[in-house]
């Protein structure tokens, strides 16, 4: 696997860039959820927390070329900026979306984006559709690529995404638990961008810890693991270290603008 810095251009197989790799609580480098995917020309975001938009376009990519979305689950730092989106579709001077945007996310999406339309009713798609698509654990193909989905147990519906274009894979959890599910879904990944919000052994029922993450990442004997969406916590230990006490592969963190070819 290659790295390269965010203004690289070249694109091959699969693109990853974390757009952010914190929590709603602000950290230096580290910006709430969302996770940039480019299959060949075609963008593939996972998670919309605030300010997305303006690092998608840092990464390179237009939001007027953006038209699919997944959610992993419903909370303000993986959704907020799901309104700005839509708000940008259709009042950029000179141009009006026509293209539809294809939204796929947990059980409840389609509530949460119609609750949405009731806060604001502006946003809502003049000129062009809206297709909503709510998932559990489920494999859709699509042109040249492939989504799979699993239970993440976070919240009640809150699930992880298996993307597989040319062989390669990348897995992302969002929020998760240590679970057989996300063990699954995470099989001989190539990248594995996993959430390790605490330390080893710190009291969570509904979030990752470095130790959690070693144990998943061993067993579904992923390639690499990019530790992801950390509380600061995390950022006060050695959590690379933590983690390489039970996971024996390439591990990195993540800062918002990492780059990994696949």
């Amino acid at each position: 696997m290659q790295h390269l810095s965010p203004a690289t251009r070249h694109i091959k197989k699969m693109d990853l860039t974390i757009l952010g790799a914190g929590t709603a609580i602000p950290t230096p480098q580290r910006s709430p959820a969302g996770v940039l995917v480019r299959i060949g020309t075609t963008p593939l975001l996972f998670d919309i927390g605030p300010g997305t938009m303006a690092r998608l376009g840092l990464a390179g990519v237009s939001c007027r070329d953006l038209e699919y979305v997944f959610l992993t689950h419903l909370h303000s730092d993986h959704t907020l900026d799901l309104a700005t989106f839509l708000q940008i579709n259709d009042s950029t001077p000179g141009w009006t979306r026509t293209r539809p945007i294809h939204l796929m996310g947990c059980r409840g999406t389609q509530r949460f984006y119609d609750q949405l339309m009731q806060v604001y009713p502006e946003i809502s798609p003049q000129s062009y559709t809206i297709d909503i698509c709510e998932v559990a654990t489920e494999r859709i193909a699509f042109d040249g690529w492939a989504i799979e989905t699993a239970k993440t147990q976070h919240t009640g519906s809150s699930i992880a995404y298996r993307i597989e274009a040319e062989g390669h894979v990348i897995v992302y959890t969002g929020d998760a638990t240590e679970n057989l599910e996300l063990v699954r879904i995470a099989q001989d990944a190539d990248v594995f961008v996993c959430e390790c919000a605490f330390p080893s052994g710190y009291p969570t029922d509904d979030h990752m810890t470095a130790d959690a993450v070693g144990r998943v990442a061993q067993m579904a004997q992923v390639k690499q693991v990019v530790l992801n969406h950390l509380y600061p916590p995390a950022l006060e230990v050695d959590i690379v270290a933590q983690v390489r006490a039970i996971f024996d592969r390439e591990i990195v963190v993540a800062i918002d603008g990492m780059r990994i070819i696949v």
